[in-house]
């Protein structure tokens, strides 16, 4: 299987040293890093089974949105769109309803897994019909689970749920499945997410004109108002996970007027917060080193 990791703060050896897992803590949220673990455990089951017709993308932003789906798995059954959860414990999936079961009640999540991952599903396939696949009518999104400690009871859940005792029998269903991309489809699906088209001018009058819009197979196809508003949705709850630069708009006028008047020297909180953690370490660090230079003399 072909990996393209977009992973920030992965070094070249593939590994997130302590203090890239702090940077990344404090900017994306507390299930940041544990979430990375469970992609990898993830990524390595899959690794066994597919060949080198699938290509996993990781944690590649779409296009100019802020948009980052967890793992995009494109291969010959099609596009699918892959969320590896961290969790343990008992969870129940049914229709869209997601969360734990405590003493046989159910009690709803906080942050509901089949939701999101319904959302990643769609804002990609909006996507790809922006840059032209209209055929891509069904990215079929996954929730998958590699934690032996967590057991889900699905009832008819809006997203496939494959629990850790099944991520490999997932795995070779997949290359079991009949084809219905070819390879070099899978190839070109790749490299427009990676590097999406620009919009040709030339299309928007020809497709204005005329009541019946007409074009040729394979030509890229304006998408309406109402669909392209579809990839500008954001979580609520993932906001604290969406590193200011990937957002896209600025802030209206007022509000780039009262930013100043918080923060010091012109940094955010999150900003004074990790400086604030590097220098205590590094006074610990220091103070150890004194210690021991007394202690051996």
């Amino acid at each position: 299987m072909r990996i393209i990791d977009h992973t920030p703060f992965v070094s070249e050896t593939g590994k997130i040293n302590l203090l890239d897992q702090l940077k990344g803590t404090l900017q994306f949220g507390l299930s940041w890093y544990p979430d990375l673990q469970a992609q990898q455990a993830a990524i390595a089951l899959l690794d066994k089974h597919l060949d080198k017709k699938f290509t996993l993308i990781r944690n590649h932003t779409l296009g100019k949105s802020k948009i980052t789906i967890p793992m995009i798995l494109v291969g010959p059954p099609g596009v699918l769109v892959l969320y590896v959860t961290h969790l343990r414990g008992l969870y129940r999936a049914k229709g869209d309803a997601w969360g734990t079961v405590e003493g046989g009640k159910f009690k709803p999540a906080s942050i509901n897994l089949l939701t999101r991952t319904t959302q990643l599903g769609r804002a990609l396939q909006v996507y790809l019909k922006r840059q032209g696949y209209e055929k891509f009518q069904n990215v079929e999104p996954v929730l998958l689970s590699v934690d032996p400690g967590m057991h889900i009871s699905s009832v008819r859940p809006i997203v496939r749920v494959v629990m850790s005792d099944a991520v490999e029998r997932f795995a070779t269903s997949l290359t079991q499945s009949p084809p219905v991309l070819s390879v070099e489809t899978v190839h070109e699906v790749v490299d427009v997410i990676l590097k999406p088209r620009p919009p040709k001018p030339a299309e928007a009058p020809a497709q204005q004109a005329g009541g019946a819009q007409q074009t040729e197979p394979g030509a890229r196809q304006e998408t309406p108002p109402s669909e392209m508003g579809d990839i500008s949705f954001a979580f609520e709850d993932e906001e604290s996970q969406t590193p200011p630069a990937l957002q896209q708009a600025p802030p209206p006028p007022t509000a780039r007027r009262k930013a100043p008047a918080s923060g010091f020297l012109g940094m955010s909180g999150k900003q004074l917060a990790l400086l604030g953690v590097i220098s205590a370490i590094e006074v610990c660090m220091l103070v150890g080193f004194i210690i021991f230079i007394l202690l051996n003399t």
